[in-house]
């Protein structure tokens, strides 16, 4: 059952954060059904798919973040009203959920934890590995905090040795990237700690490639995968990682909160869970996810995100969120004094595009498009100053024009 226009304004006047909720459009079923597997310049698709979302302004930080659509918002508000019966409650069908997510990650059978962040995921996998001091854990200097500290904590309390070097921006060739982190091994490197894709300009790293050569090595790998559920088509068993973290809420559009691990099958019982609660000792993957009482709302909104994706197509949400980035990229290349700092190769270019603007500073840019009602992602971290654009299926080609023409206009300084 759907919430009603009525309900709707009434959740709106409770929470004001909900204001949007009001004037959203009526209902999914109301409308005609979600466009399936449309091509990426199918403008009428993209705008009936645009009416799930009650987005104000420009959302262009789904790097952070994405927008849940209605039917998201609307499992997740109508679990969390059914369990406050506290008789009758509803329930979370936890090994459908679980196959589900299997399905969609092309992940192993029983692979799969549900947590709350790629951080906890990170720090999961970080504590829950027997790393001795003087071990090593290799990654980059774009490293997002939820992807670093925990290795950094672990140098600090262990004596583990946390390495990182400058990775290629701006490469012609995967194997130039792949070459840059072999040669970073030495006889104590025991983990490569992997971004899939840079939060800092949506570089895409060689994944494939590093997993590979790294147990040739004898090298765990660890995959930072924050972004690519929901941005891209995935097949986990394929890329054979030991460990690979996400977080949903980004460009999946589940509701904030969600987080996943996928654990290489015979990793699961060598690692420490992070919490210790009931199954802590479990052969499988709750031993992750039994951390004590937590809303299930949010995972009743993941299912359904996974739905709502899956009602559009993997593929089609893919090329579309990648060739507005490409759209993207190519107008700001054209704007006097912007330098874009993402790869100038699509191939390597996922969904989002930073850049910087001669006398103008990130801070100043963001609060300047922010107040246009434009929402941007400032990159600080590393003394970077970026400007990051994130482009999702709830962005259109003239949003795209608008925050350029607006650029266009920024006075210096």
């Amino acid at each position: 059952m759907s919430l009603s226009r009525r309900e709707l304004v009434m959740l709106a006047a409770a929470l004001p954060g909900f204001g949007g909720l009001a004037h959203a459009k009526a209902p999914t079923a109301a409308k005609t059904p979600l466009p399936f597997n449309p091509a990426p310049d199918d403008e009428a698709a993209w705008e009936r798919i645009g009416q799930e979302f009650v987005i104000t302004g420009s959302h262009l930080n789904t790097g952070t973040y994405g927008s849940c659509p209605l039917p998201v918002l609307e499992a997740t508000i109508q679990y969390l009203r059914g369990f406050e019966r506290m008789l009758t409650q509803p329930h979370i069908d936890g090994p459908g959920l679980h196959t589900q997510l299997e399905r969609f990650l092309g992940a192993w059978p029983g692979s799969v934890a549900i947590l709350r962040n790629t951080t906890e995921a990170m720090s999961t996998v970080a504590a829950g590995l027997d790393l001795a001091a003087g071990d090593e854990v290799v990654s980059t200097t774009h490293e997002h905090i939820g992807g670093k500290c925990c290795w950094e904590m672990l140098a600090a309390r262990r004596g583990v040795v946390y390495r990182t070097f400058a990775p290629i921006l701006d490469p012609t060739r995967e194997a130039d990237m792949a070459a840059a982190w072999m040669a970073q091994v030495t006889p104590r490197t025991r983990v490569f700690s992997i971004s899939h894709v840079h939060f800092t300009t949506g570089l895409i790293q060689p994944v494939q490639a590093l997993v590979r050569m790294a147990r040739e090595h004898g090298i765990i790998t660890v995959i930072d995968g924050a972004h690519p559920p929901g941005l891209f088509e995935m097949n986990l068993q394929e890329l054979d990682a030991d460990f690979y973290a996400s977080s949903p809420h980004k460009w999946l559009l589940a509701p904030k909160g969600t987080g996943l691990l996928v654990v290489r099958p015979d990793r699961i019982g060598t690692t420490w869970p992070l919490v210790a609660s009931g199954n802590w000792n479990s052969p499988g993957t709750s031993r992750f996810e039994h951390v004590g009482t937590m809303g299930e709302s949010v995972l009743a909104g993941l299912g359904a995100a996974i739905a709502f994706h899956q009602a559009i197509g993997s593929k089609a949400i893919e090329e579309r969120t990648r060739s507005l980035a490409t759209r993207l990229d190519a107008m700001l290349r054209e704007v006097p004094g912007v330098e874009v700092v993402s790869p100038s190769r699509p191939e390597f270019r996922s969904a989002m595009v930073a850049f910087r603007y001669a006398g103008r500073s990130a801070e100043a840019m963001q609060g300047y498009l922010n107040s246009r009602m434009i929402r941007t992602r400032r990159i600080s971290e590393g003394g970077l100053e970026y400007i990051r654009l994130s482009t999702h299926i709830y962005n259109f080609p003239r949003d795209l024009d608008r925050v350029v023409e607006l650029l266009r206009e920024m006075p210096a300084g």
